[in-house]
């Protein structure tokens, strides 16, 4: 059977996405009796003063990368290094335990539990409720977060003084406009978060995007560093990433992550 060139890119794109759904990272469990604040987690920074503070929005797997449960934590860290602590969110899971009764899609959802975790850290005083703070989100956080960086009276009541992204989901094709600073951080050879796709709809004053040229989706994972792939044809094609760990990139953009939230 022979195949025209249309044809030939329709079978690529769904082997592609295919390929990317079988092996993409897994959900966390929620046990039955699990409550919502579980899955809030507050790590201080070393000199911990209250009102310096960023919440972090994981991807699909929430606080979990395959078998990789400490990248987040991690990340936290080289922030609570430079002084501000982190408010980490494991927000599918805590939306499944609170067992909340609203027929509502995934933007809604995360800024819901967003708004959540924020609202809990304060009253146990984790956090200056008078104080404005960042939000950091990977990939699927994006959902939720780019709305919200549009929305001022949101961000207003919430606090919320900057945003910075890596390689943010944005099926909804939103229009980035955003009320606050905006930094993202992206892979040239993204073929999860297409950078064109970044370019198309992400371009806006107020907003910073660094590209990293030879960097996939999930390049800041060290975890990743054998990457996740597929083939064409099974053991004989070329290999193409879907994610990959990029050493250099991950180092550069964690310098940039600093420099902006520091600088906010």
């Amino acid at each position: 059977m022979v195949y025209n060139k249309e044809t030939m890119k329709s079978i690529l794109k769904l082997l592609i996405v295919c390929s990317f759904l079988t092996s993409c990272i897994p959900m966390q469990k929620v046990p039955k009796d699990a409550v919502m604040t579980d899955f809030f987690h507050f790590q201080k920074a070393k000199d911990y003063d209250a009102s310096k503070w960023a919440v972090f929005l994981p991807g699909t797997g929430g606080l979990r990368i395959f078998k990789d449960t400490t990248h987040y934590y991690k990340v936290a860290e080289k922030l609570n290094a430079v002084g501000i602590s982190v408010l980490l969110v494991d927000d599918v899971a805590a939306y499944k335990a609170s067992k909340r009764k609203v027929d509502e899609e995934e933007p809604a959802q995360i800024l819901w539990v967003l708004e959540e975790a924020i609202k809990w850290a304060k009253q146990k005083g984790k956090i200056d409720p008078n104080s404005e703070g960042s939000i950091v989100g990977w990939s699927r956080a994006g959902l939720g977060v780019i709305p919200l960086a549009n929305d001022a009276g949101e961000l207003e009541r919430l606090n919320i003084k900057s945003i910075a992204l890596f390689y943010p989901t944005n099926g909804y094709e939103i229009q980035l406009k955003p009320k606050v600073p905006v930094l993202i951080l992206t892979g040239g050879k993204d073929r999860i978060v297409k950078v064109d796709d970044i370019f198309e709809n992400m371009i806006a004053e107020n907003a910073t995007i660094k590209v990293y040229d030879d960097a996939y989706h999930g390049y800041d994972v060290e975890s990743l560093k054998k990457g996740k792939y597929f083939r064409i044809i099974p053991f004989i094609s070329k290999k193409l990433y879907l994610l990959k760990y990029d050493e250099e990139a991950a180092k550069e953009s964690f310098e940039e992550l600093i420099k902006f939230l520091k600088s906010k």
